[in-house]
C-alpha cells in the first residue's frame, strides 16, 4: 500500500521499496537493504544513489563499511513541492506555446484522420471528442432518430452524454425523427423534427469543429470519427441548409 502511495508522489517502484527498507532498518548496508527490499544488490546500489541525489537518504562510514540512513519523511513534502513548481512552470510555458503551435497546425494541409469506435464506451469517447472544450462557441450539430436512441441507450446513459456537452457549455442544433411527436427546444439548443416517412434517419451524426461522427445504432453499436476541415465544413453547410428549411417549415405551419 505504501509503495503505491509513494509512487503517486514521484518515486519509482524500486525507489519506493528501497526507501521503505532503509526507513524500516534505520541504518543498514547495501546487502541488508537489498535483502529487505527484495531488489538485487546491483540495482539497490543504483537506486540508493538516486535517492541520495533526491536528498532522501545519506551515507556514513563505520569500520570501512558504508551504511545508509534515510532523511526525515518530512523531506518528501519538499520533493512534492519542487515537483509542483516544476509542473506549474511547464504549464506556463505550454500556455505561451499553444497559440503559436495551434496556428502552425491549423495552417497545414492535413490528411483526414479516421478512427473507429465500438460499443457504448466507444460512443462515450466519441461524444467527449466532439464536446471537448475549445475557445470558440460553435454549437454541436446533430442528426438522429430519437426512436433509435431510446432503443439503444437508457435515459441515464443519454443524460451522461448530455452532461459532457453541457459541462463545456456547448449549445446544440438538432434535426431528428421521432414517432411520438415533437420535442421542445431547450435553453441549451434548438431542435426541429423532420418527417420520418419522407426523410428517415437510420444513424446518428454529430458535427463540430473539424470533426464528424457517424454512428450506427442498434445491435452492433459502432462509430466512425473523421477529423478533416473540408469534410466537416461541407457537412456543416448541408446541415445548416436543412436546418433553415426545417425552421422555415415550422414557421410556415404556425401562420
Amino acid at each position: 500500500m505504501l509503495i503505491k502511495e509513494l509512487q503517486k508522489i514521484g518515486l519509482s517502484d524500486k525507489e519506493a521499496k528501497v526507501y521503505l527498507a532503509v526507513l524500516g532498518l534505520g541504518k543498514a548496508s547495501v546487502q541488508t537493504i537489498a535483502a529487505k527490499a527484495g531488489v538485487n544488490r546491483a540495482t539497490t546500489y543504483s537506486v540508493l544513489g538516486t535517492l541520495k541525489e533526491k536528498g532522501l537518504c545519506s551515507t556514513f562510514q563505520k569500520v570501512k563499511k558504508t551504511f545508509y540512513v534515510v532523511s526525515s519523511p518530512d523531506y518528501l513534502k519538499e520533493i512534492f513541492e519542487i515537483k509542483k513548481v516544476e509542473i506549474e512552470e511547464k504549464q506556463k510555458t505550454l500556455e505561451v506555446l499553444l497559440p503559436e503551435l495551434s496556428a502552425i497546425y491549423s495552417n497545414q494541409k492535413q490528411d483526414p484522420v479516421i478512427r473507429y469506435f465500438e460499443g457504448k464506451q466507444g460512443m462515450l469517447n466519441c461524444v467527449k471528442e466532439l464536446s471537448s472544450k475549445t475557445s470558440d462557441v460553435e454549437p454541436l450539430r446533430m442528426i438522429y432518430s430519437r426512436d433509435l436512441l431510446d432503443e439503444t441507450f437508457s435515459a441515464e446513459e443519454r443524460e451522461k452524454y448530455k452532461k459532457i456537452r453541457l459541462g463545456n457549455r456547448i449549445q446544440s442544433k438538432v434535426l431528428y425523427n421521432n414517432q411520438a411527436g415533437e420535442l421542445p427546444s431547450t435553453p441549451d439548443g434548438q431542435r426541429f423534427r423532420i418527417p420520418a416517412e419522407k426523410f428517415p434517419i437510420t444513424c446518428d451524426i454529430g458535427i463540430r469543429g473539424d470533426k464528424v461522427r457517424i454512428a450506427s445504432l442498434g445491435k452492433r453499436l459502432s462509430a466512425v470519427l473523421i477529423t478533416d476541415k473540408e469534410i466537416a465544413g461541407t457537412l456543416k453547410a448541408l446541415f445548416d441548409l436543412a436546418f433553415e428549411a426545417a425552421q422555415a417549415r415550422k414557421d410556415a405551419n404556425k401562420s
